[in-house]
C-alpha cells in the first residue's frame, strides 16, 4: 500500500501535536535509574555500606537488580567513562585515527605450477 504526500502530512501534524511526556510519568530502565541515583548510591558507599547492603535495600523498594548488575551499572555511570555502552561508541568519544595504509609487495607475473604425484601404498 502506498501513502499519499496528504497521509504523511496528516500523521505529521499528529506527531507535532502530541504532548510531551511527563517526567513523572516517564518510565526508565534499570541502568537508567542505577545512573539517577548514582550520586546517593555514592554517599551511602561514603558512610559504609557495602555494595551487597545497597542492592538489597534497592530490591526493598522495588528496583529488583543484582549486586553484579548494580556494579556493573554504577562503573558505566561514573563521569568521563569512555567505554564502548550498547556495542556503540559514545559520542564523546572521539573516533580512533585511521589505520596507516599498508603497501601492497608486487606480485610476480609468473604462475605457479603444482604437479599431483601418485599415491603410494607407504607410511
Amino acid at each position: 500500500m502506498g501513502y499519499t504526500k496528504e497521509m504523511i502530512e496528516a500523521i505529521a501534524i499528529k506527531l507535532r501535536n502530541m504532548p510531551p511526556i511527563e517526567e513523572k510519568t516517564k518510565e526508565y530502565s534499570k541502568q537508567d535509574a542505577v545512573k539517577i541515583l548514582a550520586r546517593e548510591i555514592t554517599a551511602l558507599k561514603a558512610r559504609g555500606y557495602t555494595i551487597d547492603q545497597i542492592a538489597e535495600t534497592l530490591r526493598g523498594e522495588g528496583l529488583d537488580i543484582s549486586t553484579p548488575t548494580l556494579k556493573n551499572y554504577l562503573q558505566r555511570a561514573k563521569p568521563g567513562n569512555t567505554r564502548k555502552q550498547n556495542g556503540r561508541a559514545r559520542k564523546d568519544t572521539p573516533p580512533p585515527p585511521p589505520a596507516p595504509a599498508v603497501k601492497e609487495k608486487p606480485t610476480s607475473k609468473a604462475k605457479a605450477t603444482f604437479t599431483p604425484t601418485p599415491d603410494s601404498d607407504d607410511i
